[in-house]
C-alpha cells in the first residue's frame, strides 16, 4: 500500500468500468473492495451444484489480486433475516477467502430475504432495516459467532439505511451496535453516506450518532453520493461523494484508532459523470479529509450548513 499520513488506506469499490482506470492509474487506490457475489452464480439451495464460478469474472479477480490487496464486501448473506440463515453462503465465501486472502470481509447488517407464501427465501430487492431489540441482538450474536468461526476471521458489519422510523425498539441503533461488537468481537463498517441519508430523511444528527458509537470498533468507512426521488434522499451511489459527507469523514476518521481503510463507492452507471479525473479527485479528497485538518467546530458547521445534494 502507498504511505499516507494516516495508517489507513484509501480504496475504491471495484466495478467493471474501473479496469481501464486502473491500467492508467495503477497507484491511485491502496486497495480494492470487491463484491464476491459478482464472481459466481447461485443456482439455489435445491441445485446439485449451487455455486458456479463465472470464468471471465474469476479471471479478472485473479488479475486484480495479483496487483492489489483485496477486501470483500458481501451483499447476499442477509444475516438479519429471521426466516433463514444461509450457512452454505458463508462456507462459499470462506472458500474464496482461503483462495484470495481478503484483508477483511464485511457484510450488511440488514435483511434482504423475507418469508412469503410462495417461498421462504424471497429477495426483497433492498436492504431492510432491523429492529434494535434484545431478541434481534441475541439472534445476531449467535449468527455472527458462527460466521466468524467459518470464515476464520473477524466480520465487519455495515450500518444500514433507514427510510422510515423503526418503532418499538429496546435501544438506539448506536447502543445496539456497541452491544453487538462487544459480545461477538465483530467490527463495524461505518457507512457515512448511509448515516447522512438517515440524518436527512429522519432529521437525525449524524454527529450525535458518531459520538455514541464505539469508534474503536470501526475498521472501515464507506463514502458515497446519492440523489433525490419523490421527496426522499437515496443511497444510490450516484457519482461523487455528497458534499456533507466530507466533514463527517474529517471528524470521524482521526477518532477511529483501528481504522484500516476508507472506501469510495459509486455505481458504474455514473462513471460518465465522474470519468478518470473525477475518481482521482475523490480518492485524493478522501486522503485529505482523513488527516482531520478541519477542526471539530468547522466540521460541525460545514455539515449543518452544506446544501443537500440534488
Amino acid at each position: 500500500m502507498n504511505a499516507h499520513a494516516s495508517d489507513a488506506g484509501v480504496g475504491v469499490m471495484f466495478n467493471g468500468v474501473l479496469s481501464d482506470f486502473l491500467d492508467r492509474h495503477p497507484d491511485a487506490p491502496d486497495f480494492l473492495s470487491v463484491i464476491p457475489e459478482r464472481f459466481w452464480n447461485d443456482l439455489g439451495r435445491r441445485a446439485a451444484t449451487r455455486f458456479v464460478p463465472l470464468p471471465d469474472e474469476v479471471g479478472l479477480l485473479d488479475r486484480l489480486a495479483a496487483r492489489y490487496p483485496l477486501v470483500a464486501h458481501g451483499i447476499g448473506l442477509s444475516i438479519a433475516s429471521a426466516s433463514a440463515f444461509d450457512l452454505a453462503h458463508v462456507r462459499q465465501l470462506a472458500q474464496w477467502h482461503r483462495r484470495y486472502r481478503f484483508r477483511w470481509i464485511s457484510e450488511h447488517l440488514s435483511a434482504v430475504r423475507v418469508h412469503t407464501r410462495i417461498t421462504p427465501d424471497h429477495h426483497a430487492g433492498l436492504a431492510l432495516p432491523i429492529p434494535w431489540d434484545d431478541d434481534m441482538l441475541q439472534m445476531l450474536c449467535e449468527r455472527v459467532s458462527q460466521v466468524q468461526d467459518i470464515l476464520g476471521c473477524q466480520l465487519l458489519l455495515e450500518n444500514g439505511v433507514v427510510y422510515t422510523p423503526v418503532p418499538d425498539t429496546d435501544m438506539s441503533e448506536a447502543e445496539f451496535l456497541r452491544a453487538l461488537t462487544r459480545r461477538t468481537g465483530c467490527a463495524l463498517l461505518l457507512d457515512l453516506h448511509n448515516l447522512y441519508v438517515n440524518s436527512v430523511n429522519l432529521d437525525l444528527s449524524a454527529f450525535a450518532f458518531i459520538d455514541a458509537l464505539d469508534l474503536g470498533a470501526v475498521h472501515e468507512i464507506h463514502i458515497a453520493g446519492g440523489n433525490w426521488l419523490y421527496g426522499a434522499y437515496l443511497d444510490s451511489h450516484a457519482g461523487p461523494c455528497a458534499d456533507a459527507v466530507w466533514p463527517l469523514l474529517s471528524y470521524t476518521a482521526p477518532r477511529c484508532p483501528n481504522l484500516r481503510g476508507v472506501t469510495f463507492e459509486f455505481h458504474e452507471s455514473y462513471y460518465p459523470r465522474l470519468e478518470v479525473a473525477g475518481v482521482l479527485a475523490q480518492l485524493t479528497r478522501a486522503r485529505n479529509a482523513m488527516t482531520g485538518k478541519e477542526g471539530e467546530q468547522t466540521c460541525r458547521s460545514r455539515a449543518s450548513s452544506a446544501p443537500l445534494p440534488t
